[in-house]
């Protein structure tokens, strides 16, 4: 570390004071669970001459008090059917009150009734109330799995019904028995629970198009809400030699924004670039990528930030011993400063570069709620808890993507830490690690793209992801110049004012394997759905479809495109455009 830098750390050491500021926010990487409700006992409570009821401990309003009959209580029947889940209809025959376990029909003024085809006797008729079918509260044995407990002191009545065996959902599906390579293949889903709803379905085999000849057997199996899977059912499916479509041909006519296919990318490489308007944003960006492998504890990259700016974080362990990454926040200034986190997208630890650089990108395109810190003057505060908890082993690299902004200037210091170790009391201990990369603090980053003609008359590109040196930046540690080449942690928003009806969209890679994401009018793509795409691979990002209903207006709608370049990815990329006539 240069002589000045060394001194402007231990006078920032003396400047921070005892209070420190720690910013809590949300986990990081939890998993949503789907956990399968189990079957309870139902309860409804009534209070005599009281409107109100109560259904497992939840408040119902019913439209009169129970009704007393000649000195017996009457319980509506829609209010038991809906408790259980069962179907209430009329026909010749009477009220029919259906679960799949237990079928309840009754007549009006008549004392029989029949359950899964018994005859029973109730202790006293039936009776429309209010156009409402009711049984005396007595029959709710006879005709239910359930009991009943009358508390005279509180005139309440409580009602316990038993709830039916869960029945397995069931699997079923029709699917086309021959198709021909490329043959867009229609499944008929027409699984079923008779007892509840599904909530999950597993496929194998099953694809919207097959490109190689031979037979392919597609399994099915449903989970229902009360945690039962159906058996698995299968059917085979073959595949002739004959071909309808290619995989660019099927693609470009039927496919989902994400999916790849071959292309042909020198030809797509002679396509005319798109006449563009671009203004720069003024964001500034902190890259701290370098040493992007580390090898012990250590200061990554420190600067100063002030306004709006952005923080790209992209490195690996490189040390044997398990390691975390951490972002202080120091305020040098004589008065307190708000910092307002913005989207971020924090990814890792894993072994894959590109999954982590990806997964990144993705999930700062999806949007984060706003956080916000206070920081008083002379203290430190750790950014982000929950990259303190992301510890990676030996190999193991993280990406992190976030924008930040603060009414002040304010020192962000990224480092290598143990496990273990403290980021506060380490943040102006710790010695400068030798720069092998990039790195450093480039203003006016971000880049808007206006495309004014109209897209998708005939073949064209816009090219991103590189422009050489370009993009000029400072080592504020050594005061060098840097370079960042690839335009990591840069946003740039592309806005297609006129994209013809049938146009297609894609992104092809120009220097190697690409895997990240786009915005698309606010939907994110993964590019691609899965793994990764190559030089001879194009992936389908958008296609400008006409309403269903036929009501195209003579101006197709705007198309809004974001993007940023993942970490790990080679670069830089093609949008490509292609006309929809090529495809009908």
């Amino acid at each position: 570390m240069n002589r000045e830098n060394w001194f402007k750390r231990l006078a920032k050491r003396a400047i921070v004071a005892s209070l420190l500021v720690a910013l809590v926010g949300t986990g990081f990487g939890v998993k949503e669970q789907a956990n399968a409700a189990e079957r309870q006992p139902i309860k409804l409570v009534f209070v005599h001459g009281s409107k109100q009821m109560t259904l497992n401990g939840k408040t119902q309003q019913m439209t009169t008090p129970l009704p007393v009959v000649k000195g017996v209580t009457m319980i509506p029947v829609r209010t038991l059917a809906n408790s259980v889940g069962a179907s209430v209809y009329n026909d010749s025959k009477g009220t029919h009150i259906d679960t799949y376990f237990n079928k309840v029909t009754l007549n009006a003024k008549m004392r029989g009734a029949n359950r899964n085809g018994s005859y029973l006797v109730m202790p006293n008729e039936a009776l429309t109330i209010n156009g409402t079918m009711h049984v005396p509260l007595s029959a709710v044995k006879l005709l239910w799995n359930a009991g009943y407990v009358y508390n005279a002191q509180l005139k309440q009545i409580t009602i316990t019904i038993q709830p039916d065996p869960n029945v397995p959902p069931v699997a079923k599906f029709n699917a086309p028995v021959q198709v021909k390579l490329g043959e867009p293949v229609q499944f008929e889903d027409l699984s079923y629970d008779p007892d509840g709803k599904i909530i999950k379905t597993e496929w194998t085999g099953r694809k919207s198009a097959y490109f190689e000849p031979g037979v392919y057997t597609v399994t099915q199996s449903v989970y229902d809400n009360d945690g039962t899977w159906s058996p698995k059912i299968a059917k085979d499916i073959t595949v002739t030699d004959e071909v309808m479509y290619t995989p660019y041909e099927y693609y470009m006519r039927y496919g989902n924004p994400g999916d790849k296919f071959g292309v042909d990318a020198k030809l797509m490489n002679t396509f005319e670039d798109v006449p563009t308007f671009e203004t720069k944003g003024y964001t500034t960006l902190y890259m701290s990528n370098a040493p992007e492998r580390f090898f012990g504890e250590g200061l990554l990259y420190e600067d100063v930030l002030d306004g709006p700016s952005r923080l790209f974080i992209h490195h690996r362990n490189g040390s044997p011993d398990r390691m975390k990454l951490a972002v202080v926040v120091t305020n040098m200034q004589s008065y307190p400063i708000k910092l307002t986190l913005g989207n971020r997208g924090l990814a890792g630890p894993s072994v894959s570069a590109m999954q982590f650089g990806s997964a990144a990108i993705t999930r700062y395109l999806i949007g984060s709620q706003p956080r916000e810190l206070f920081i008083e003057p002379g203290t430190s505060a750790v950014l982000l808890p929950e990259l303190e908890k992301i510890i990676m082993n030996p190999d193991e690299g993280f990406s992190g993507l976030l924008d930040v902004n603060m009414d002040g200037p304010l020192t962000f210091s990224t480092m290598s830490l143990r496990e273990a170790q403290d980021a506060l009391s380490s943040v102006f201990n710790l010695e400068q690690l030798e720069k092998v990369g990039n790195r450093g603090r480039f203003l006016d980053t971000d880049q808007y793209i206006e495309v004014n003609g109209t897209i998708g008359l005939k073949e064209g590109k816009l090219r991103l992801g590189s422009r050489g040196t370009s993009m000029v930046g400072v080592d504020a540690l050594t005061g060098e110049t840097t370079f960042n080449g690839g335009e990591y942690g840069a946003v740039t928003t592309i806005k297609l004012k006129d994209v013809a009806y049938g146009t297609r969209i894609i992104l092809n890679p120009r220097a190697g394997i690409f895997q990240g994401a786009v915005s698309v009018n606010g939907n994110v793509v993964s590019v691609p759905t899965g793994g990764h795409v190559n030089l001879g691979e194009g992936v389908l990002i958008y296609t400008q479809k006409k309403p269903e209903d036929g009501q195209a207006t003579a101006k197709p709608p705007e198309v809004t495109i974001t993007y940023s370049s993942p970490g790990a990815s080679s670069l830089p990329i093609l949008f490509v455009f292609f006309p929809g006539s090529d495809f009908e």
